[in-house]
């Protein structure tokens, strides 16, 4: 009898210890593989509470070990946030927020903070801050590259108030202070314009949401006016959200061919197509080396299929898409996901695309893009000789 009970005891303990594998199994998304990893990390984050001479808040060293996994990486555009850094990069895609108005990298190569452009009308475009400019300092404070996000968090800040950085000038390697006054960011990230009689002009700043729409009805208010051929300006334009680029791109590519595809690392690919009546109209697509990402998407299927005729210079070369997860009520992490093929199944990361007609420009010239007069203006008179032929 009393051997019976020990059996049942016994068993019943064995069930906990399987069920509470089972449960951690089935709670991990990573399944069981990841289970002595687990252990390990709360191991080592238990010994540190206990015997750490000072009280360490759990919540900062878990958010700053799972930076740290995001950072092991080696990927500029993977990375976890929290906080007010979660927050602020939320508001950045949306594209609203305060602070100087400028994208930045982590560039691994050196482990700096580069530029990849400012954004029209704020002031870092006004400071003249540049692709491949780097930031070294904010407020006096050093960065590295790995530190990306807490420079992005010091640069941005209330409407009014100033941030001196240290930059190192990508033109000519002389590092100066910029005291720069932040201020409210709301991206006109789609404008339009008549450039001649029957040459309109679309200039998109940003692919965040509803920019197809916006490009939608800047086509419409163009072709009131006799816009019969069209400048698609993608300089200094970042990227952003691939739908918005995609629905873009719809408009002028036939109906079920590709736009763009991915295709991540177990070999799974996911194939844009259009869907819409193609819009007969010649299109020239206006890029420097400050169109990047999105930018890229719609550039690359246009001049794939032979309806966009590309001028300027070498587009930046980001061939690769982010993931966007919320981690909890106030994390956020943003993961490179896979790779994304122009139509004709070339990938342009960390090369770019070359424009059919070269014609570079100089830097101070970029960093007032936004106010350049077109006479001014070298490959916007190439656009509008292209397009008048």
């Amino acid at each position: 009898m009393y051997i019976k009970k020990s059996v049942l005891v016994i068993g019943a303990i064995v069930l906990i210890i399987v069920s509470g594998v089972l449960a951690v199994g089935a709670v991990n998304p990573f399944g069981f593989t990841a289970f002595g990893d687990l252990i390990k990390f709360t191991y080592v984050s238990r010994l540190i509470d206990m015997t750490y001479y000072e009280d360490v808040d759990s919540n900062t060293y878990m958010n700053t070990a799972l930076q740290g996994v995001a950072a092991a990486t080696g990927d500029p555009y993977t990375g976890y946030l929290w906080g007010e850094g979660a927050q602020a990069y939320m508001e950045e895609m949306e594209g609203n927020y305060q602070g100087i108005g400028v994208y930045i990298e982590n560039n691994t190569e050196d482990d700096t903070i580069t530029v990849v452009s400012a954004i029209a009308g704020t002031p870092a475009e006004e400071a003249g801050l540049t692709t491949g400019d780097k930031i070294l300092k904010i407020n006096g404070q050093g960065y590295t590259g790995q530190q990306i996000n807490e420079a992005a968090n010091a640069m941005r800040g209330a409407n009014g108030t100033e941030v001196t950085i240290t930059v190192r000038r990508q033109a000519t390697g002389v590092e100066e202070d910029l005291t720069l006054t932040r201020k409210e960011i709301e991206i006109q990230n789609v404008s339009e314009t008549m450039v001649t009689d029957e040459i309109g002009r679309i200039n998109i700043t940003q692919f965040t949401p509803e920019t197809s729409d916006k490009f939608e009805n800047a086509m419409e208010n163009l072709e009131a006016k006799g816009m019969k051929k069209l400048i698609i300006d993608l300089r200094n334009n970042p990227g952003g959200l691939v739908d918005e680029a995609t629905a873009i791109a719809d408009l002028f590519i036939e109906k079920d061919n590709v736009i763009v595809y991915t295709m991540d690392k177990h070999g799974n690919r996911t194939d844009y197509i259009a869907e819409k009546d193609a819009i007969q109209m010649p299109v020239v697509l206006l890029t420097n080396q400050g169109s990047a990402s999105a930018s890229e998407i719609l550039t690359g299927a246009l001049k794939d299929y032979g309806v966009g005729y590309q001028i300027g210079e070498k587009t930046y070369g980001k061939g690769v898409v982010q993931g966007v997860f919320p981690v909890g009520k106030d994390s956020v992490l943003s993961v490179t996901s896979a790779r994304y093929y122009t139509p004709s199944g070339v990938c342009i990361h960390g090369q770019g695309i070359e424009p059919d007609e070269n014609i570079p420009m100089d830097v101070q010239k970029y960093v007032q893009l936004s106010a350049l007069e077109p006479e001014n203006d070298e490959q916007m008179q190439a656009a509008v000789q292209y397009l008048s032929r």
